[in-house]
């Protein structure tokens, strides 16, 4: 209940010169129109500057894609010459983006949103329908359906509208940046595209059926949340307070003679908007189905959700995945007398006791019931480099190799190293524990002295590059699906399964995303902030690709599929995905049939 209080005449006095004090102060300290071009270019060089500190790709960037992030003569010429402040963050998103790496982007405080109603993606090397949200476009006004080509946006090809985008959103694999790209064309989250405010109310939209029918509508944009215009310089505090003097003068005259007035403890300020993590994150989550229903709404369809993308196998009898404390998606099926075990690892933020055992359980049963198994990344974001280590221990049935990382050396990095120390003198670890962390923190503290970028191979969660089995590893013929946005923590599941020849990798490139993330506050004008890559992942073994210098990097590189097999095209769409599934199920049966004697 608000409380109502009583003041007397010297009381009214009082509260009438806070009021008069702050209303003044309030009127000498209103935000600017437009950062000034001075604090412009002090946030570029704030941004700037976290990446000399603390950006571990640098040389790598130099030597693989001729990309000198410490060249930034022209980035300032652009900052200076922006024409408003929206126009100044895109240059700092176009700084970050031109990296090309998925954990290094620059995002805004925004929460507004532009929605168009249907989304796409790339296939067959076209703009695609694959999901519309039949809430905002209803068949029977809007009867273009997923597989029909999206051709233009207001008289500009589809494609190209994308290709702008993707200069704001570079990943470290050419495809996945344009696919994030063009799924930004008909979903406009400012935190990550500032123009977005600048969309018209409507806009003409040009399908290609798959028929080969041409049809334009008109669809209004569906916008959402608080537009951002101008970000505003503070002015200091002394202008703030300049002149300001408690006179009688300054007093608010009372109000009708009113003896009474309301009071509030103080006042509540929500953010509306956080950093996108992995930058996989939509801000609308759900769309609807044509029977009523809703399904979640990815940035890219199907991401870190925990059914696979494609159709399940005829006969496919589920497991796991319909309970909510179910980690993974199981089950099995038979294909050709072959009974087949399928495992979905939807992401790499399994941690605890009860999530390993039940990926144990899984495991157990199908050494017990199979003759082959099929893993599947795709789409799969990352998450824990001791996810990696559990997993690959359960999947790999012999000692393996894990990979390591090369620390762009930091306090934090030094913090983290000594902590892990200390937690191991707490819990009586073994002194081998103790001592290796000490030494890992050693290393990078010696190359923090010494001035050197990088320091050599660490393992990744674990205490040296070899580590065993566990006893109840799957021991049969498998092989491992992966994409494009097999990222991070998969892009490094993908590589250690090839690189201890577990198994064939059956897919596409992965993401390129080969290092750790790390975050920060990086435009104190522009209340900007930014994601980095502040390690590289090493793999085991070294190889070479076209465009590439020999190396063990996945930065860029990505992970190699030893088959080709690319679930974008139009077939898969309107067919779900069963044209993909037939493929990959060919490949398992031959696996199994050519390990047997």
């Amino acid at each position: 209940m608000m409380s109502i209080s009583l003041l007397s005449d010297n009381g009214r006095r009082i509260l009438k010169t806070r009021f008069s004090f702050t209303f003044a102060l309030l009127a000498c300290c209103q935000l600017q129109a437009a950062l000034t071009e001075e604090q412009r270019v002090q946030d570029f060089q704030s941004l700037s500057a976290i990446y000399a500190k603390s950006y571990a790709p640098a040389n790598w960037k130099l030597q693989a894609l001729g990309i000198n992030i410490f060249e930034t003569g022209e980035w300032i010429k652009r900052v200076r010459a922006a024409k408003n402040d929206l126009e100044h963050v895109k240059v700092l998103m176009e700084y970050a983006a031109s990296f090309k790496d998925t954990h290094t982007s620059v995002t805004m405080e925004s929460n507004f949103l532009a929605d168009l109603g249907f989304y796409c993606d790339l296939y067959d090397g076209k703009v695609v329908i694959d999901v519309i949200d039949r809430f905002l476009l209803p068949r029977a006004r809007y009867p273009f359906a997923e597989g029909d080509e999206f051709v233009s946006l207001d008289g500009v090809p589809a494609i190209e509208v994308a290709r702008e985008l993707e200069k704001e959103q570079g990943w470290g694999n050419p495809r996945a940046t344009l696919r994030y790209a063009i799924s930004s064309v008909t979903l406009r989250a400012q935190y990550q595209t500032p123009l977005a405010v600048h969309l018209p109310d409507e806009s003409t939209v040009v399908i290609r059926r798959r028929s080969g029918a041409t049809e334009t509508y008109r669809i209004k944009w569906d916008k959402s949340g608080f537009p951002i215009r101008d970000l505003g310089s503070t002015a200091a505090p002394r202008s703030a307070l300049s002149g300001l003097a408690l006179t009688e003068e300054n007093l608010e005259p009372e109000l009708d003679g009113q003896d009474r007035a309301e009071t509030r403890p103080g006042r509540y300020l929500a953010k509306q908007s956080r950093l996108a993590r992995y930058r996989v994150g939509r801000q609308k989550n759900v769309v609807g189905n044509e029977d009523g229903s809703r399904m979640q709404l990815d940035s890219v369809r199907g991401l870190d959700r925990p059914a696979p993308i494609w159709a399940l196998p005829a006969g496919f009898v589920q497991r796991l995945g319909r309970g909510a404390n179910d980690v993974f998606f199981t089950g099995t099926y038979i294909s050709e007398g072959q009974r087949i075990g399928l495992l979905r690892i939807r992401n790499f933020s399994f941690y605890t006791i009860a999530q390993l055992n039940q990926l144990n359980s899984e495991i157990a049963y199908f050494n017990n019931n199979t003759d082959g198994l099929v893993v599947d990344v795709m789409r799969n974001p990352g998450g824990a480099d001791c996810a990696i280590v559990e997993a690959s221990a359960m999947l790999i049935p012999n000692r393996f190799t894990v990979d390591g990382v090369s620390i762009r050396p930091s306090l934090n990095w030094i913090s983290y190293f000594d902590t892990q120390a200390l937690f191991s003198e707490f819990f009586d670890d073994p002194q081998y524990f103790i001592d290796t962390f000490k030494f890992q923190r050693d290393l990078v503290v010696a190359a923090y002295n010494n001035g050197r970028g990088m320091t050599g191979s660490i393992p990744t969660c674990s205490l040296d590059f070899q580590e065993s089995s566990y006893s109840f590893a799957y021991r049969k013929p498998m092989i491992l699906l992966v994409d494009d946005f097999s990222t991070s923590a998969a892009d490094s599941f993908a590589g250690m399964i090839q690189d201890n020849r577990r198994g064939k990798l059956v897919g596409m490139r992965t993401n390129g995303a080969g290092g750790n993330v790390n975050q920060a506050r990086s435009g104190p004008w522009s209340e900007t902030a930014t994601s980095f890559t502040d390690s590289l992942v090493i793999r085991s073994v070294e190889r070479s690709y076209e465009g590439f210098p020999r190396s063990p990097f996945i930065e860029n590189v990505g992970v190699r599929p030893d088959i080709e097999l690319d679930y974008m095209n139009v077939e898969n769409i309107v067919n779900s995905g069963r044209p993909f599934v037939t493929a990959f199920t060919k490949i398992i049966v031959e696996e199994i049939r050519a390990a047997r004697p």
